[in-house]
Formats: C-alpha cells, structure tokens, sequence
C-alpha cells in the first residue's frame, strides 16, 4: 500500500475529503518523524505492519 491507497483508504472509511486525510496523515508522519529524531521512542501499539 502506497501513500495514495492510504490516503484514499482514510478517507473512505472517515467520510473526510482525501484532501483533508492526506493532511491528516502527513501531519501524523511528520509528528513520528519528529519524535523519533530527536531520540523519543514511538510505540504505536495500534499498527500491525506484515
């Protein structure tokens, strides 16, 4: 699944525009992005990547 399906995805099953949840998303990866380099540990127990 790429960026574009996710985005999609999102905003199909929220009822938001795929404007707002590309927003949405790209906010949440900048936040871990963000926490992650500046050495705070991220534990999303609520993704299960396969």
């Amino acid at each position: 699944m790429n960026k574009g399906e996710l985005v999609d995805l999102v905003a199909e099953k929220t009822g938001v525009t795929k404007k707002q949840a590309d927003s949405i998303l790209t906010a949440t990866l900048e936040s871990i992005v963000e926490a992650v380099s500046s050495g705070d540990k991220v534990n999303p127990g609520w993704i299960w990547i396969l």
